[in-house]
């Protein structure tokens, strides 16, 4: 699976359906960097969980 950071926030490309973030041309990565937050939309984190 493929990520890409927006203001410092992981999604999955292709993005959640739920998640209003557009992929425009940001660095793919294939891991998940330390410091960056979770998308819970694209990575089906729920609070609570």
């Amino acid at each position: 699976m493929l990520y890409f950071i927006k203001d410092n926030i992981i999604h999955s490309l292709p993005a959640g359906r739920r998640c209003k973030v557009a992929y425009a041309n940001e660095k793919l990565r294939d891991t998940i960097p330390h410091g960056v937050k979770e998308c819970p939309f694209c990575m089906n984190l729920w609070p609570g969980e």
